[in-house]
Parts: structure tokens; sequence; C-alpha cells
């Protein structure tokens, strides 16, 4: 499996790990040189980084881990122990790590034995050897190292990460996070990609806006008002605005309508039906508002309270 993390000792961030361990390395569980992916054991192949590869070259008799989607920002650090299951076998393996680069491992595998006119030596081992090879000799992997990618299997913005403090405290850590959308890499704090809308409180009536936030007309308003809180409304004739009827499930629902634009000396009717209201409510002035609250009433049952101030 693979994930991240950032331990509280360590000046490093984003720490991506990758583990697994295999239980067999006989040519049997190596196609045209590649592992086979149910050769895997614990975990499985799916939880490593996208197309990592663990092969095995026969000109040269070594074999070799190739991660490059785990994107490591320098060499990573790899352990790899070797596991011996053949219980009734007298023989020790060796694993001789060769060289670590950013996306690629290589290591030998090695065993000792004593021969009559050498003694003790070592041989180098791998899957088609004659006799059996590998088989029930396995390893387990482990390899760390620092990557600029965000917390997302090696595929976020490619930009959050750690700086150092230039107070006196050496320990104060401060991020960058620099946050790319639509798959740019961020030459900025927050750069975007595409175009980008408001919804909600700040108010466009649900419609993208790449420019500026709009206000709602009436009819959105009465869209979404199950949707937001506040409402910046504008007209340009004189409206009435009836509120829904309150809904069980939106009982203590909150709504902010502010008069926010009007065009000539035109008013907005709040209408009193649906509320606790004894007669409409006229706002005709920028600025004019009302609050109310979804509330339940034993003898009025659910309505709109309006809030007043005093």
């Amino acid at each position: 499996m693979s994930y991240y993390f950032r331990p509280p000792n360590s000046r490093e961030q984003n720490l991506y790990i990758i583990r697994f361990s295999v239980d067999d390395l006989s040519d049997n569980n190596f196609v045209a040189g590649t592992l086979k992916n149910t050769a895997y054991t614990s975990p499985a192949k799916v939880f490593l980084p996208a197309d990592f590869n663990f092969t095995y070259n026969n000109d040269n008799s070594y074999f070799e881990l190739n991660y490059i989607n785990a994107k490591y920002e320098i060499p990573p650090t790899v352990n790899i122990i070797l596991k011996n299951g053949n219980t009734n076998e007298n023989i020790t393996y060796e694993v001789s790590i060769i060289s670590v680069t950013e996306t690629v491992t290589r290591f030998e595998i090695y065993y000792h034995t004593v021969e009559e006119d050498n003694g003790f030596v070592f041989k180098k081992n791998y899957p088609d050897l004659l006799g059996g090879g590998l088989t029930n000799i396995g390893v387990q992997v482990q390899i760390i190292g620092r990557t600029k990618t965000g917390p997302t299997f090696a595929i976020a913005n490619q930009g959050w990460t750690y700086v150092e403090s230039t107070s006196a405290s050496n320990d104060s850590i401060y991020s960058s996070m620099k946050v790319g959308t639509n798959g740019v890499v961020p030459p900025f704090g927050l750069t975007v990609g595409g175009s980008y809308g408001y919804f909600g409180g700040a108010g466009n009536g649900n419609t993208p806006s790449t420019t500026k936030l709009e206000n709602y007309t009436v009819t959105e308003v009465y869209n979404n008002i199950n949707n937001y809180h506040f409402f910046p409304i504008k007209i340009e004739n004189n409206e009435i605005l009836t509120l829904p009827v309150v809904e069980t499930a939106n009982i203590g629902q909150e709504i902010f309508l502010l008069l926010n634009q009007i065009t000539g000396q035109k008013t907005l009717t709040i209408s009193k039906d649906n509320t606790n209201m004894g007669a409409n409510l006229a706002l005709d002035t920028i600025g004019d508002s009302v609050k109310f609250i979804a509330l339940n009433n034993d003898d009025d049952g659910a309505r709109w309270v309006k809030v007043n101030n005093k």
C-alpha cells in the first residue's frame, strides 16, 4: 500500500510510503520478466502506485522496482528484506541494492554456500535458476521518500510544501499551500484553471459567473429558499415575494433578505402568507432587510417567524 505522512520530528513533508510483500519469486510468478499481479501478497497490487512494476532483467541478473508515479523529489530510502519459505533448507539469502534513483531501484539476490575447493562463497540467484531458483523465496519492501504532491496517491496539485521559518525558533513550520485547480501546476498561492462561479450565501441565483457577484431576483429567492441563508435582492418593478410553506425538514432554518439593488422607485413586498406577520412587509430602500426563522408553533404549525430587533 502507499500513503503520506509527516512525522513531528522530521523537517521533511509529504513523505510518501510504498510497502508490499512477495512470498515467491520463482520463475512461475514472472511473465516476460514482470512479476504477476497475483504474486503480491500484502497488500494487493491495486494498492500500489499506478503502473508500479517489479521486474527481472535476465541479461544482467538483477531485479528492478519501478515507482515513477510516486513522483519522488529526491531518491527515496529503500529497505528490502529477504523471506525464506523453505523451512528445511539450510541456506542464507542476502540482498544487495545496486542503485536507487527517484524512479527506479535495482537489486540482486545472493545466497551463501560452501564449495569443496573454494570454501564459503556467495552466489547470485535469480528466478529461472535451474533446480527451482527462488521458489518460496520472497521479499518485504518498504520505500519512503519526499514528494511535492499532495495527499491523494501522488496525483494531487503538485504544489503543497513546507518552508523553514526565519524566526529564532527553527522548529516553526509554515506551509505555502499553493493550490491549483483543473490540472494546473500553481505558480501562485491560488491558481484557478478554467472558469469559476459563486453559489450560496454570496448570491448569484445559482448561475455561475466568471466576473462578479450577482443579486437574486424574487423568483430566484423563492426557488433557492431552502438552499441558502443570505439573499441580496434586486428588483426592477414592484414585486411581491411569498415565502414557500415551511417543510418539517427545514425547521430551524434562517434566511436573511436584503434589498440591494432597485431600478427607480420600486417596492419589494414580503407577503404575510406562511409567516407570523399580521400584515405584508414593504422594503423600498437599499439596505432594507428582514430576517426569518422557520419554526413550529403548537397552534399555528410550521411557519416563517419574523425576527424583531428591540
